[in-house]
């Protein structure tokens, strides 16, 4: 191969023509930015796309297309591509999040139900069971937000639907729970829990009869602890709920009864089918309290003090992180079981 030798004549003209070439790229950028032919769209945002539309760079147009497809639960595939244009098909045929407003007789707000795109579509992969609670509003009008929570196969928080209402009651929530039921698949193993709000115990077995309804383990022991149970009987409780085996339930639980029968009448006022983990009809999968919606709470506490709609977009921009995140992670995986089970 024959060697061109560059002298310093031609490294001056290569320097001189990059400078101006990224002169004009400047310039180009800086008039689409000042009069647009079509939008030219970041990543921050999730704004209208449409044909045409111009892309910063790949990372944003990557990054947008997977935000538009975890909140308009949508599936893309590219029609054709090549480094400056890229032809995209949705292959979904129905898609989108679903909502629902219910007015009072004098057509005022009265109940709010909110499921977005990605936990329709991830729903049918996590763990049939739905940890159900309200969270206080603290802005100017006051009210609950429902939040109904899973968790996946990564056992990472998955939530599945939000609800606005004035208060907790039997009414708000049979109307969550009808709402929820047209929202959701229902399968025959599904599992609810719950603390012993009767409103939430109503509304289930309205709406589903067919699931079992099962109480947090930690609201339970809370209600002994201020009913002021000796502290052994705090102590048997949790060890009887958690025993594998109905044997080591039974002992335990005739050891609390030996200690303080009053509270025993209080504990088996609830069958054990609806606390203890080897009466219960179901599988929990070792979920025996409503800790992951605390969990919620804590993270949407900011988002509570908002009014409403600015909430739901705070919940919304807060959840698009999390699915992109664990989308991210999930296309860098390339076993068979879930990362949470092959690092344990």
């Amino acid at each position: 191969m024959e060697n061109i030798p560059i002298t310093s004549d031609r490294i001056k003209e290569i320097v001189e023509s990059s400078y101006a070439s990224q002169k004009s790229r400047k310039s180009v950028r800086r008039k689409l930015k000042e009069s647009p032919p079509w939008k030219i769209l970041g990543h921050d945002a999730l704004q209208e796309v449409r044909v045409g539309s111009i892309f910063e760079n790949k990372q944003n147009m990557t990054k947008f297309f997977c935000n538009l497809e975890i909140n308009q639960k949508v599936e893309f595939t590219a029609v054709r591509s090549c480094s400056k244009r890229y032809e995209l098909k949705c292959i979904v045929e129905k898609c989108g999040t679903y909502t629902s407003i219910k007015r009072d007789a004098q057509n005022r707000f009265a109940y709010m139900f909110l499921s977005h795109a990605a936990s329709l579509a991830g729903w049918s992969y996590c763990r049939p069971v739905i940890a159900v609670d309200a969270m206080f509003l603290k802005s100017k009008y006051c009210g609950v937000l429902f939040v109904a929570v899973s968790k996946d196969a990564n056992n990472q928080i998955f939530s599945l639907c939000f609800g606005v209402a004035e208060s907790e009651n039997n009414e708000a929530y049979i109307w969550f729970f009808g709402e929820m039921r047209k929202a959701i698949q229902v399968c025959h193993k599904l599992v609810f829990l719950s603390d012993r709000n009767q409103s939430i115990a109503n509304g289930i077995r309205k709406v589903f009869p067919e699931v079992h309804h099962g109480i947090c383990l930690f609201h339970f022991e809370k209600n002994l602890k201020q009913r002021h149970a000796k502290a052994t009987v705090i102590n048997l409780f949790p060890s009887a709920a958690r025993s594998y085996k109905r044997e080591d339930f039974n002992q335990l639980i005739s050891q609390l009864k030996s200690i303080d029968k009053k509270t025993y009448n209080y504990i088996i006022e609830e069958p054990p089918a609806r606390w203890a983990q080897s009466w219960f009809p179901r599988r929990r999968y070792d979920m025996l309290t409503t800790n992951m919606v605390e969990s919620m709470n804590s993270v949407l506490l900011k988002g509570r003090e908002m009014t409403i709609l600015r909430m739901l977009d705070f919940i919304q921009e807060k959840l698009g992180e999390w699915f992109y995140e664990r989308r991210k992670k999930a296309n860098k995986t390339f076993h068979r079981v879930s990362i949470w089970r092959r690092d344990d």
